[in-house]
């Protein structure tokens, strides 16, 4: 079994609505799981926002799926909007669009990237299903549990119903994303050549660091999507973490990738993940700046469609 440095998995438990603390959140973004566009956070401001994390195959989501199509209809116009994430894995995911479908969900449902919103806003629940977090009009979040017992539900619309009382401020409380610059990159590919971030100037790009263990977690999507979206001027690099040649190069072979690989070193391992993790993917714009950022895998994780989502969205807007 893939193994990821941190296995986050999100499973349907029985437990209860327990109200949290509220934090500040932060903008995040998700690739929608209809089209090839993206939902923002920072999209909605001023809104109340429902961030409902489940799953196609979670009976309790079942069950809640009508009652938030209830609420969405109730308050809509009153300021809720809801945004759904999809916890589905490889195996499920081709099953989301039947199930909004079915239940008659229309708010944007996003697919889990593994990046910001797993490391930031889903450590302040339990990651089951079907779990929600509250936006207020002011930027607080406050993750509101679990809806599993009959009495759960009235104190979830008594949530959204006191936020959306709130006032509306006067500027956004959510800003959008700021992207960093990417960090420098100055490395020798496998003949010795010196490689540099400034070579792909003007070109979207897609760096993963792996190593012989994590190889097989992306190596296929990314060796497809150097195939599909180079001739379009999307670029892919690898940079491998302290294994041999012929470790590297098994690698390639086996998923025919033909995209420059790196050797990497441990200076460039902490600019970029900022940990001593050995698989990590990064999307950067043609103007050099990091669009996405993720560091963790799971086992049937979403890289085929999910990578091929970023790849579209940095061709078509950066």
């Amino acid at each position: 079994m893939r193994r990821s440095s941190v296995l986050i998995l999100a499973v349907c438990l029985v437990s209860q609505l327990t109200f949290g603390a509220e934090n500040t959140v932060k903008d995040f973004s998700l690739p929608l799981a209809r089209d090839n566009s993206l939902i923002h956070l920072a999209d909605y401001p001023g809104k109340v926002v429902l961030v409902n994390w489940w799953r196609t195959s979670c009976a309790w989501s079942q069950k809640e799926s009508p009652r938030l199509v209830e609420l969405y209809k109730q308050y809509r116009d009153k300021g809720l909007v809801i945004v759904g994430i999809s916890d589905d894995t490889a195996d499920t995911v081709a099953e989301v669009p039947a199930y909004l479908g079915r239940y008659g969900i229309t708010w944007p449902v996003g697919l889990n990237d593994q990046a910001e919103f797993m490391r930031e806003i889903r450590p302040l629940g339990q990651g089951d299903t079907p779990g929600n977090y509250l936006v207020s009009r002011s930027g607080k979040i406050t993750y509101l549990g679990l809806d599993r017992r009959p009495e759960d539900w009235p104190k979830l619309e008594e949530a959204v119903v006191r936020a959306l009382a709130e006032p509306v401020p006067a500027t956004p409380a959510v800003k959008a994303q700021e992207l960093p610059r990417a960090p420098s990159l100055s490395l020798a590919d496998l003949q010795g050549k010196p490689v540099t971030l400034a070579g792909f100037a003007g070109k979207p790009l897609v760096v993963n660091f792996f190593n012989a263990q994590t190889c097989d977690w992306a190596g296929g999507v990314l060796s497809k999507l150097s195939t599909d979206y180079g001739p379009r001027g999307l670029r892919v690099v690898g940079i491998d973490l302290f294994d041999d040649d012929a470790q590297t190069k098994a690698c390639l072979a086996k998923y025919n990738a033909h995209y420059p690989v790196l050797r990497g070193d441990q200076a460039t391992q902490m600019a970029w993940i900022g940990d001593s993790k050995a698989w990590a993917t990064f999307f950067v714009t043609a103007d050099g700046k990091v669009f996405k950022k993720i560091v963790d895998s799971i086992d049937n994780g979403l890289e085929g469609p999910v990578f091929s989502k970023y790849a579209e969205y940095l061709l078509t807007t950066h």
